[in-house]
């Protein structure tokens, strides 16, 4: 499905008329598993001339798709999400979370904490990097720090947590809680 019909499908599964919105459910339920269905979902919520309740709807799709979709649960089990796509989302996600509005920046954010939990370090090792480059950044220190805190949360100051912190030039000794001090 092209973008502008994905936008009109996402228009309609807003709509009051329970015939219209069941139409637009099952269109999207058909072209889910689609090449680039995710793309351009992604395209749409970072779209500013795209209405924000349309937006607001992909964005939910989006995270929603990908807390069921990104990674099978069965290790047997074949991934629903090309690799192609998912390299895309992992691309450019980063960088979208800055740009969108807060009502949109909670779904991504959501969505990237799914890709991390999933994905890193083995199939995002760049993600590091992306985080120190970008902590540097005035207009992009946002995204790195979410990414950052995802990341702590993930690790639970383990090992691989004082690695990420000499990836990123932090040491440990300046972090509020490295003394065990209540936060």
């Amino acid at each position: 499905m092209d973008l502008p019909s994905l936008a009109l499908v996402m228009r309609a599964a807003l709509s009051h008329v329970p015939e219209e919105r069941k139409a637009a459910e099952e269109s999207l339920n058909q072209f889910q598993y689609t090449p680039q269905h995710l793309v351009r979902l992604l395209q749409i919520i970072v779209d500013g001339s795209c209405d924000m309740a349309v937006r607001q709807v992909a964005s939910i799709h989006f995270k929603n798709f990908i807390a069921k979709n990104w990674s099978p649960n069965d290790p047997d089990e074949s991934s629903k999400v090309l690799e192609s796509d998912k390299a895309l989302v992992r691309e450019h996600i980063l960088g979208f979370i800055v740009q969108v509005p807060p009502l949109l920046r909670a779904q991504l954010g959501e969505s990237i904490k799914t890709i991390i939990h999933s994905d890193y370090p083995e199939q995002w090792p760049s993600l590091l990097h992306w985080v120190s480059h970008n902590l540097e950044l005035q207009n992009q220190i946002f995204g790195a720090l979410y990414v950052l805190r995802v990341l702590a949360r993930k690790y639970e100051l383990g090992e691989e947590i004082r690695e990420l912190l000499s990836c990123v030039n932090m040491p440990e000794d300046d972090l509020p809680f490295a003394d065990d001090s209540p936060i």
